[in-house]
Protein backbone atom coordinates (compact mmCIF):
# COMPACT_ATOMS: atom_id res chain seq x y z
CA UNK A 1 0.00 0.00 0.00
CA UNK A 2 2.90 1.86 1.12
CA UNK A 3 4.40 1.59 -2.47
CA UNK A 4 1.24 2.40 -3.96
CA UNK A 5 0.38 5.73 -2.34
CA UNK A 6 4.49 6.54 -2.84
CA UNK A 7 3.37 6.78 -6.58
CA UNK A 8 0.18 8.05 -6.68
CA UNK A 9 0.51 11.15 -4.02
CA UNK A 10 3.19 12.77 -6.03
CA UNK A 11 1.51 11.50 -9.75
CA UNK A 12 -1.79 13.72 -7.85
CA UNK A 13 0.57 16.68 -7.60
CA UNK A 14 2.22 16.60 -11.19
CA UNK A 15 -1.17 16.67 -12.89
CA UNK A 16 -2.48 19.08 -10.87
CA UNK A 17 0.32 21.40 -11.49
CA UNK A 18 0.52 20.89 -15.06
CA UNK A 19 -3.25 22.32 -15.01
CA UNK A 20 -2.94 24.92 -13.06
CA UNK A 21 0.32 25.97 -15.03
CA UNK A 22 -1.45 25.33 -18.44
CA UNK A 23 -4.36 27.52 -17.54
CA UNK A 24 -3.23 29.81 -15.10
CA UNK A 25 0.69 30.44 -14.21
CA UNK A 26 1.10 30.65 -18.14
CA UNK A 27 -1.59 32.98 -19.31
CA UNK A 28 -1.78 35.43 -16.49
CA UNK A 29 1.99 35.24 -15.46
CA UNK A 30 4.68 34.34 -18.46
CA UNK A 31 2.47 35.66 -21.22
CA UNK A 32 1.67 38.59 -19.43
CA UNK A 33 5.51 39.37 -19.04
CA UNK A 34 5.50 39.11 -14.85
CA UNK A 35 8.33 36.34 -14.97
CA UNK A 36 10.06 37.15 -11.31
CA UNK A 37 6.05 36.03 -10.16
CA UNK A 38 6.02 32.81 -12.57
CA UNK A 39 9.59 31.74 -11.35
CA UNK A 40 8.51 32.17 -7.72
CA UNK A 41 5.40 30.25 -7.98
CA UNK A 42 6.71 27.49 -9.79
CA UNK A 43 9.23 27.30 -7.14
CA UNK A 44 6.44 27.47 -4.75
CA UNK A 45 4.75 24.53 -6.61
CA UNK A 46 8.01 22.74 -6.58
CA UNK A 47 8.84 22.60 -2.95
CA UNK A 48 5.54 21.52 -2.45
CA UNK A 49 6.03 18.57 -4.46
CA UNK A 50 8.71 17.53 -2.38
CA UNK A 51 7.53 17.99 0.97
CA UNK A 52 3.63 17.04 0.80
CA UNK A 53 3.61 13.94 -0.56
CA UNK A 54 5.57 12.71 2.31
CA UNK A 55 3.81 14.91 5.06
CA UNK A 56 0.24 13.11 3.57
CA UNK A 57 1.89 9.90 3.88
CA UNK A 58 3.38 10.08 7.57
CA UNK A 59 -0.37 11.40 8.23
CA UNK A 60 -2.13 8.37 6.85
CA UNK A 61 0.27 5.81 8.47
CA UNK A 62 0.92 7.39 11.78
CA UNK A 63 4.81 6.65 11.32
CA UNK A 64 7.21 8.97 12.28
CA UNK A 65 9.13 10.65 10.20
CA UNK A 66 13.22 10.97 9.52
CA UNK A 67 14.77 14.03 9.48
CA UNK A 68 18.22 14.37 7.66
CA UNK A 69 21.09 16.18 9.70
CA UNK A 70 22.60 19.01 7.93
CA UNK A 71 21.79 22.71 6.42
CA UNK A 72 18.44 22.58 5.31
CA UNK A 73 15.37 22.32 7.89
CA UNK A 74 14.56 18.19 8.72
CA UNK A 75 10.91 18.71 7.01
CA UNK A 76 12.18 19.06 3.85
CA UNK A 77 13.54 15.52 4.11
CA UNK A 78 11.58 13.31 5.79
CA UNK A 79 10.04 10.10 4.78
CA UNK A 80 7.90 7.45 5.75
CA UNK A 81 9.43 4.18 6.87
CA UNK A 82 7.13 1.49 6.37
CA UNK A 83 9.49 -1.43 7.43
CA UNK A 84 13.04 -2.47 9.02
CA UNK A 85 14.93 -2.59 5.43
CA UNK A 86 13.29 0.25 3.89
CA UNK A 87 14.37 2.69 7.10
CA UNK A 88 18.37 1.53 6.90
CA UNK A 89 18.52 2.03 3.50
CA UNK A 90 16.47 5.75 3.54
CA UNK A 91 18.48 6.38 6.95
CA UNK A 92 22.32 4.95 4.96
CA UNK A 93 21.04 7.34 1.95
CA UNK A 94 20.15 10.42 4.44
CA UNK A 95 22.80 10.69 6.76
CA UNK A 96 25.29 10.95 3.76
CA UNK A 97 28.19 13.41 4.94
CA UNK A 98 28.86 16.26 3.00
CA UNK A 99 26.27 19.12 3.58
CA UNK A 100 24.45 19.88 0.03
CA UNK A 101 25.76 16.03 -1.57
CA UNK A 102 22.88 14.90 -0.45
CA UNK A 103 20.20 17.36 -2.12
CA UNK A 104 21.03 15.79 -5.68
CA UNK A 105 20.04 11.97 -4.16
CA UNK A 106 18.53 10.09 -6.99
CA UNK A 107 15.21 10.33 -4.91
CA UNK A 108 15.24 14.59 -5.28
CA UNK A 109 16.37 14.44 -8.94
CA UNK A 110 13.77 11.97 -10.32
CA UNK A 111 11.55 14.65 -8.78
CA UNK A 112 12.88 17.54 -9.83
CA UNK A 113 13.37 16.28 -13.52
CA UNK A 114 9.94 15.26 -14.27
CA UNK A 115 8.60 18.73 -12.21
CA UNK A 116 10.54 20.41 -14.92
CA UNK A 117 9.04 18.66 -18.01
CA UNK A 118 6.33 19.05 -17.18
CA UNK A 119 6.73 22.52 -16.58
CA UNK A 120 8.31 23.04 -20.24
CA UNK A 121 5.77 20.88 -22.21
CA UNK A 122 2.29 22.84 -20.38
CA UNK A 123 4.20 26.23 -21.11
CA UNK A 124 5.34 25.33 -24.28
CA UNK A 125 2.07 24.14 -25.50
CA UNK A 126 0.14 26.70 -24.37
CA UNK A 127 2.49 29.59 -26.09
CA UNK A 128 2.24 28.03 -28.91
CA UNK A 129 -1.63 28.22 -28.79
CA UNK A 130 -1.41 31.60 -27.19
CA UNK A 131 0.46 32.16 -30.29
CA UNK A 132 -1.38 30.67 -32.76
CA UNK A 133 -4.38 32.64 -31.50
CA UNK A 134 -2.54 35.64 -31.84
CA UNK A 135 -1.70 35.22 -35.56
CA UNK A 136 -4.83 33.73 -36.30
CA UNK A 137 -6.44 37.28 -35.19
CA UNK A 138 -3.88 38.89 -37.23
CA UNK A 139 -4.50 37.33 -40.24
CA UNK A 140 -8.31 37.82 -39.98
CA UNK A 141 -7.42 41.46 -39.59
CA UNK A 142 -5.62 41.65 -42.32
CA UNK A 143 -8.01 40.16 -44.09
CA UNK A 144 -10.64 42.26 -43.52
CA UNK A 145 -8.77 45.29 -43.86
CA UNK A 146 -7.62 43.92 -47.51
CA UNK A 147 -12.11 42.97 -48.29
CA UNK A 148 -12.17 46.84 -47.41
CA UNK A 149 -10.06 47.69 -49.60
CA UNK A 150 -11.23 45.97 -52.71
CA UNK A 151 -15.11 46.53 -52.34
CA UNK A 152 -15.38 50.28 -52.99
CA UNK A 153 -12.98 50.39 -55.18
CA UNK A 154 -14.84 47.70 -57.18
CA UNK A 155 -18.55 49.27 -56.59
CA UNK A 156 -17.33 52.99 -57.08
CA UNK A 157 -16.27 51.83 -60.54
CA UNK A 158 -19.88 49.55 -61.57
CA UNK A 159 -21.41 52.97 -60.26
CA UNK A 160 -19.78 54.73 -62.38
CA UNK A 161 -20.59 52.56 -65.61
CA UNK A 162 -24.29 52.93 -64.30
CA UNK A 163 -23.86 56.64 -64.52
CA UNK A 164 -22.77 56.98 -67.87
CA UNK A 165 -25.75 54.75 -69.03
CA UNK A 166 -28.17 56.90 -67.02
CA UNK A 167 -26.72 60.13 -68.71
CA UNK A 168 -27.05 58.89 -72.18
CA UNK A 169 -30.89 57.81 -71.42
CA UNK A 170 -29.51 54.41 -72.29
CA UNK A 171 -32.60 51.97 -72.22
CA UNK A 172 -30.68 49.13 -70.35
CA UNK A 173 -30.22 51.19 -67.30
CA UNK A 174 -33.24 49.61 -65.22
CA UNK A 175 -31.51 46.48 -65.97
CA UNK A 176 -28.17 47.51 -65.26
CA UNK A 177 -29.36 48.75 -61.78
CA UNK A 178 -31.04 45.44 -61.36
CA UNK A 179 -28.09 43.77 -61.77
CA UNK A 180 -26.04 45.74 -59.61
CA UNK A 181 -28.28 45.15 -56.71
CA UNK A 182 -27.74 41.64 -57.12
CA UNK A 183 -23.66 42.35 -56.95
CA UNK A 184 -24.27 44.91 -53.98
CA UNK A 185 -26.46 41.84 -52.25
CA UNK A 186 -23.51 39.43 -52.71
CA UNK A 187 -21.10 42.32 -51.78
CA UNK A 188 -22.85 43.12 -48.59
CA UNK A 189 -23.74 39.69 -47.32
CA UNK A 190 -21.83 37.17 -48.94
CA UNK A 191 -18.14 38.55 -48.02
CA UNK A 192 -18.91 38.82 -44.79
CA UNK A 193 -17.80 35.10 -44.70
CA UNK A 194 -14.43 34.05 -44.99
CA UNK A 195 -15.68 31.14 -47.88
CA UNK A 196 -18.54 31.29 -50.34
CA UNK A 197 -19.70 28.27 -52.76
CA UNK A 198 -18.26 28.27 -56.04
CA UNK A 199 -21.66 28.53 -57.87
CA UNK A 200 -22.86 31.28 -56.08
CA UNK A 201 -19.22 32.99 -57.09
CA UNK A 202 -19.54 32.27 -60.85
CA UNK A 203 -22.76 33.65 -60.80
CA UNK A 204 -21.86 36.65 -59.17
CA UNK A 205 -19.33 36.75 -61.89
CA UNK A 206 -22.00 35.94 -64.66
CA UNK A 207 -24.10 39.18 -63.33
CA UNK A 208 -21.05 41.21 -63.71
CA UNK A 209 -19.68 40.22 -66.77
CA UNK A 210 -23.47 41.33 -68.38
CA UNK A 211 -23.69 44.27 -66.80
CA UNK A 212 -20.42 45.28 -68.11
CA UNK A 213 -21.28 44.11 -71.76
CA UNK A 214 -24.04 46.73 -71.78
CA UNK A 215 -21.97 49.46 -71.38
CA UNK A 216 -19.39 48.34 -74.26
CA UNK A 217 -19.50 49.20 -77.86
CA UNK A 218 -18.94 46.32 -80.84
CA UNK A 219 -15.46 46.88 -81.23
CA UNK A 220 -15.11 45.48 -77.80
CA UNK A 221 -14.77 41.55 -78.24
CA UNK A 222 -15.84 39.79 -74.76
CA UNK A 223 -15.65 35.76 -74.71
CA UNK A 224 -16.05 34.40 -71.46
CA UNK A 225 -16.11 30.43 -70.96
CA UNK A 226 -17.02 28.33 -67.94
CA UNK A 227 -16.45 24.74 -67.80
CA UNK A 228 -16.55 21.80 -65.42
CA UNK A 229 -18.66 21.69 -62.49
CA UNK A 230 -18.05 23.77 -59.56
CA UNK A 231 -20.76 21.80 -56.74
CA UNK A 232 -19.81 21.56 -53.76
CA UNK A 233 -16.74 23.84 -53.67
CA UNK A 234 -16.18 26.80 -51.53
CA UNK A 235 -13.62 29.56 -52.57
CA UNK A 236 -12.87 32.61 -50.45
CA UNK A 237 -14.93 35.82 -51.85
CA UNK A 238 -13.37 38.51 -54.14
CA UNK A 239 -10.08 36.30 -55.35
CA UNK A 240 -10.80 36.37 -58.77
CA UNK A 241 -12.86 39.93 -59.33
CA UNK A 242 -9.85 42.32 -58.79
CA UNK A 243 -8.11 40.30 -62.49
CA UNK A 244 -11.69 40.61 -64.09
CA UNK A 245 -12.32 44.12 -62.88
CA UNK A 246 -9.00 45.17 -64.28
CA UNK A 247 -9.74 43.41 -67.33
CA UNK A 248 -12.79 45.26 -68.32
CA UNK A 249 -11.16 48.31 -66.96
CA UNK A 250 -8.00 48.47 -69.01
CA UNK A 251 -9.19 45.94 -72.33
CA UNK A 252 -11.27 48.66 -73.83
CA UNK A 253 -10.73 51.03 -76.10
CA UNK A 254 -12.91 53.11 -78.03
CA UNK A 255 -10.06 54.07 -80.60
CA UNK A 256 -9.55 50.52 -81.83
CA UNK A 257 -10.71 46.72 -81.54
CA UNK A 258 -9.85 45.26 -78.52
CA UNK A 259 -10.40 41.98 -76.59
CA UNK A 260 -10.83 40.55 -73.37
CA UNK A 261 -11.10 37.28 -72.32
CA UNK A 262 -12.34 35.46 -69.27
CA UNK A 263 -12.03 31.63 -68.62
CA UNK A 264 -12.96 29.45 -65.47
CA UNK A 265 -12.33 25.59 -65.73
CA UNK A 266 -12.97 23.49 -62.72
CA UNK A 267 -11.23 19.63 -63.13
CA UNK A 268 -11.10 17.01 -60.76
CA UNK A 269 -13.86 18.27 -58.39
CA UNK A 270 -11.15 19.99 -56.63
CA UNK A 271 -8.98 22.32 -59.01
CA UNK A 272 -10.08 25.63 -60.33
CA UNK A 273 -8.09 27.35 -63.58
CA UNK A 274 -8.81 31.19 -63.56
CA UNK A 275 -7.83 33.02 -66.97
CA UNK A 276 -8.29 36.53 -67.48
CA UNK A 277 -6.58 38.56 -70.47
CA UNK A 278 -7.52 41.87 -72.70
CA UNK A 279 -5.99 43.68 -74.65
CA UNK A 280 -3.06 46.62 -73.60
CA UNK A 281 -4.37 50.17 -73.86
CA UNK A 282 -1.22 52.26 -72.61
CA UNK A 283 -3.30 55.41 -72.50
CA UNK A 284 -4.99 53.97 -70.12
CA UNK A 285 -2.39 52.57 -68.31
CA UNK A 286 -0.89 55.72 -67.08
CA UNK A 287 -2.84 55.70 -64.35
CA UNK A 288 -3.75 52.49 -62.63
CA UNK A 289 -2.98 53.00 -59.43
CA UNK A 290 -5.85 51.73 -57.82
CA UNK A 291 -6.22 48.58 -59.86
CA UNK A 292 -2.18 47.84 -58.74
CA UNK A 293 -3.54 48.30 -54.83
CA UNK A 294 -6.74 45.81 -55.97
CA UNK A 295 -4.13 43.35 -57.58
CA UNK A 296 -1.36 43.80 -54.77
CA UNK A 297 -4.56 43.01 -52.17
CA UNK A 298 -5.81 39.79 -53.57
CA UNK A 299 -2.03 38.49 -54.08
CA UNK A 300 -1.73 39.39 -50.39
CA UNK A 301 -5.08 36.99 -49.58
CA UNK A 302 -4.02 34.39 -52.24
CA UNK A 303 -0.67 34.01 -49.56
CA UNK A 304 -3.16 34.55 -46.47
CA UNK A 305 -5.69 31.96 -47.63
CA UNK A 306 -4.26 29.04 -49.68
CA UNK A 307 -0.53 29.09 -48.36
CA UNK A 308 0.66 26.30 -50.99
CA UNK A 309 -2.34 25.93 -52.67
CA UNK A 310 -2.13 28.27 -55.54
CA UNK A 311 0.05 29.21 -58.48
CA UNK A 312 -0.61 32.73 -59.75
CA UNK A 313 1.23 33.78 -62.91
CA UNK A 314 0.67 37.74 -64.06
CA UNK A 315 2.20 38.27 -67.56
CA UNK A 316 2.26 41.81 -69.25
CA UNK A 317 5.22 41.66 -71.36
CA UNK A 318 3.67 41.37 -74.27
CA UNK A 319 0.49 43.67 -75.87
CA UNK A 320 -1.92 41.69 -73.77
CA UNK A 321 -2.58 41.54 -69.73
CA UNK A 322 -2.84 37.96 -68.73
CA UNK A 323 -3.31 36.33 -65.52
CA UNK A 324 -3.27 32.98 -64.58
CA UNK A 325 -4.52 31.22 -61.68
CA UNK A 326 -4.15 27.83 -60.18
CA UNK A 327 -6.31 27.38 -56.93
CA UNK A 328 -6.41 23.75 -55.23
CA UNK A 329 -9.86 24.17 -53.37
CA UNK A 330 -9.45 21.04 -51.36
Amino acid sequence: MYRFEAILVPALFYISFCYLNYFLFTPKLFITGRYLLFIIVCAACLGLTITLPSVISVSLHSFPPAFIEGPFPGFLFQSVLPDFETSSLLNTMYHRPGGWYYFFRPEFSYTIIVFLFILTLSSGIRIIQEWQQTEKERVNAELAFLKAQINPHFLFNTLNNIYSMAVIRDEKTPSAIEKFSNLMRFVLYETQHDFVPLTRKIEYIDTYVELQKMRLSEMVTVNYEKTGNPGGLQIAPLIMMPFIENAFKFGVSTERASAITIRIDVQDGEWLHFYAGNTRNPLLEKDNTSSLVGIENTVKRLELIYPGKHTLNIDESGKEFVVELNLHLK
